[in-house]
Order: C-alpha cells, then structure tokens, then sequence
C-alpha cells in the first residue's frame, strides 16, 4: 500500500494518499481526478556534503532511526 504525495491540478491542493490496488485517487478538497504525483518527500535530501552521503540533511527519516543519513 504505497503512500504518494499528489498536487490537485484544478484546486492546487497538496496533500499525501494511501493509494491501493487499482483505486483513482481524488483531491479532499474539490473532489479532482486531475492529479500529478509529486516525489515524496518522505524519501527526498537536500544539498551539502558531510561525508554521509546525505548532505548533512535528510528528511522523513523515523526520528533518526534510518542508517542511510545517520
């Protein structure tokens, strides 16, 4: 059940969907099917260089409990 970051075409509404199986996703505020699926920012880094790979930033990961920018 994969988790997608959506931005609504007609009400420029961002908002992040549970989205299963075959289901047409649409936006809570105007009711659009006109989606674009944006990158989500759960898995995202920002720029710099630490040494970790990450940029010195990361963002989304659980509390710090990731060893991909820790």
């Amino acid at each position: 059940m994969p988790l997608y970051d959506f931005s609504c075409r007609k009400c420029s509404k961002e908002f992040e969907l549970l989205v299963m199986g075959g289901e047409k996703p649409q936006c809570p505020e105007c009711g659009s099917h006109d989606l674009k699926k944006m990158m989500s920012s759960f898995s995202s880094r920002t720029g710099g260089n630490d040494g970790t790979g990450s940029g010195g930033k990361c963002s989304g990961c659980a509390g710090g409990s990731c060893s991909s920018c820790h």
